[in-house]
């Protein structure tokens, strides 16, 4: 790549303008403006990456604010000036000033006079420190001044590890397509590792509707790639093609074993009492809350969820006969405490919140025994693998746990050098529920979250999540990721300080972005650059015309819905959804269902029509 100070302007490239020094204050450090010639000017608007020629050598800056400049002193004596669409011979009403923030210069010295020309290609890469990054991960496009489309890219080893690592992605939801930046700066990430013979995988958790479960599938029709899109792909030398290799876990059918999730062919996700039993108090407030409580499963724990003796309880069937016992023995004794020196009363509690733990999980939580089939692998992984959790069917606390007990998980095999891969790229959406700035629910994973963001990298372990208000989002992680990527935003939180001074250029311009576009704040950019990317090359989720439907708790029990609404007449849906999670199996889902049945008389034929045939009076008459 030529040096910029020093190569020679492109030969029959018109000026945009001339370099403008106010007399007063000057032209600091990091910052020029210019005046655009209104006659080959037309093109220069905020995002225009342009070039200086100068006496100090080739300054290469992005316009992020524009302003014009006229002679009026006050609205009054320009509205008694009257018309200005024959203006005197030499009279001039108007300039246009750009002002362009520098993102390459040979030293660190005020910018001096010249003329201001677009940018090429190479002195692009130059202002964009392409030239310094070892793993070129390609994140979109800036369209030139001769019309071509050029490549940025992400220095991969400062998103992905071990340099630095972490993507934070806001804007407007349904706006900004943050969930198609991050599957498309994935895709080019797993495609490009391959350059620097590296291996990469990547872990994705939707936890809404079902835009990151299908990607290793085309798009739907009606919603193909255009010609823009594979142009961008092109561009970017990334394939405008599916994921290659996607697993989908979800978890179970509380009762059954079907997988809880619109494709078919997802792997249950299914944890027993030992994996759940660590994150029982951000399931249950109370258990921390009440001392009594918190004292009787200790005592569980040390005695007998992770005893070694024979009163070792491995299950939650296990767990319910071990308190059942207790209770008759406490009944026929008509002692006060069932075990030690709890009260039953202690104990009956503890029962009811670890016997419903089925149903509080949505089928996530086993009365039985899992394997390690049933469960992420922590290691083993391959090269471009992706492992889907599809877990948006559960309650946002459940999926909090799924995430902080996978992500601890994963990050331990990652430290010990077991996952089998050189990066871990952990996809989390809605950061703003998972990780806010203060209070919030989910204390679990927002520790999580912030030991990942800062000390992942070292494990080549990297965080990518979106959120609509970055701002609003758990300052440690926010300060520890290495990228952040903004959509279409709201002027609020632009004001608020996360992002820097914005000139109001740029705000307004970050106000304005259309789908397909990102700012986008790196290490190797000193300034914003708004890049655009193509659609995803691969189905979205539901769309308009159609679309999965995620399985119901009533599926698992095998029946036609006709049988289903029999079964379940006068029965509550949060009555049934119980009986069916604490059941063994649906055989005695529907037995216990059967039991609870209240027919609706209405629907039931209390008399029909005689068959009989006339002629032969004697034959059965069945209806």
């Amino acid at each position: 790549m030529p040096d910029t100070a020093t190569a020679p302007p492109p030969a029959d490239v018109p000026p945009l303008g001339a370099i403008y020094l106010p007399a007063s204050p000057g032209t600091p450090v990091g910052r020029f403006e210019f005046i655009v010639d209104p006659a080959t000017g037309g093109s220069v608007e905020v995002g225009t990456l342009v070039a200086a020629d100068t006496a100090e050598g080739v300054i290469i800056g992005s316009v992020v604010d524009m302003w014009t400049v006229g002679t009026s002193r006050d609205p009054i004596s320009a509205d008694l000036r009257g018309s200005t669409t024959a203006p005197l011979t030499g009279y001039i009403g108007e300039v246009m000033v750009a002002g362009a923030q520098v993102l390459h210069s040979p030293s660190l010295r005020p910018v001096r006079s010249g003329t201001v020309r677009p940018a090429t290609a190479a002195e692009v890469d130059a202002a964009l420190g392409q030239d310094r990054i070892s793993w070129h991960m390609p994140a979109g496009v800036i369209p030139l001044a001769d019309g071509s489309l050029h490549r940025v890219s992400l220095d991969g080893h400062f998103v992905a590890g071990p340099e630095g690592a972490g993507v934070l992605v806001g804007g407007k939801s349904g706006l900004a397509s943050k969930s198609s930046f991050v599957g498309v700066l994935l895709r080019s990430a797993l495609h490009s590792a391959r350059t620097t013979g590296e291996t990469c995988a990547a872990i994705v958790f939707n936890v809404k509707g079902e835009d990151l479960i299908w990607l290793d599938k085309p798009p739907l029709p009606g919603y193909e790639l255009t010609d823009d899109d594979h142009a961008i792909y092109r561009a970017l030398g990334t394939p405008a093609e599916p994921f290659p290799h996607v697993d989908v876990y979800a978890p179970a059918l509380p009762g059954g074993d079907v997988a809880a999730s619109p494709r078919p062919d997802a792997s249950q996700l299914r944890w027993d009492l030992r994996m759940i039993w660590p994150y029982l108090r951000h399931l249950y407030p109370a258990v921390v809350e009440n001392d009594n409580l918190a004292n009787l499963l200790a005592d569980l724990r040390a005695e007998v969820v992770g005893a070694t003796g024979g009163t070792r309880c491995d299950t939650l069937a296990e767990l319910d006969a071990w308190f059942t016992a207790r209770f008759e023995d406490a009944d026929a004794d008509q002692r006060s405490t069932f075990w030690r020196s709890h009260h039953i009363a202690t104990g009956r509690r503890a029962h009811k919140l670890l016997t419903s733990l089925p149903n509080r999980c949505g089928g996530l939580v086993s009365r039985g025994s899992s394997r390690d089939m049933y469960d992420i692998p922590d290691s083993g992984w391959r090269d471009q693998q992706v492992i889907v959790v599809d877990i948006a069917g559960l309650p946002q606390d459940v999926q909090g746990i799924v995430m902080a007990r996978t992500f601890e998980r994963l990050m331990r095999a990652a430290e010990d050098g077991r996952l089998g891969v050189d990066h871990l790229i952990c996809v989390g959406d809605e950061l703003n529920a998972f990780a806010p700035q203060s209070g919030g629910e989910h204390a679990v994973v927002k520790k999580v979250f912030q030991r990942l963001a800062t000390q992942g990298r070292y494990a080549g372990f990297a965080l990518w999540a979106p959120g609509q208000n970055l701002s609003k989002v758990d300052e440690l992680i926010r300060g520890n990721v290495s990228t952040l990527a903004l959509g279409v935003s709201t002027d609020a939180e632009l004001s608020s300080g996360v992002y820097g001074k914005l000139p109001a250029g740029l705000s307004e311009q970050i106000m304005r972005l259309a789908k397909g576009q990102m700012a986008i704040w790196h290490y190797a950019f000193r300034a914003p650059i708004v890049l655009r990317f193509p659609r995803p090359a691969w189905q979205t989720g539901r769309t308009r015309a159609q679309g999965g439907a995620r399985p119901a708790v009533t599926d698992s029990l095998g029946l036609s819905p006709a049988a289903v609404g029999r079964l379940l007449e006068g029965t509550p849906p949060e009555v049934a959804e119980r009986i069916i999670a604490e059941a063994d199996d649906p055989a005695l889902a529907r037995a216990r269902l059967e039991r609870v049945r209240v027919p609706d008389m209405r629907k039931t034929e209390l008399h029909a029509a005689s068959t009989a045939d006339p002629a032969d009076p004697f034959a059965l008459d069945t209806p």
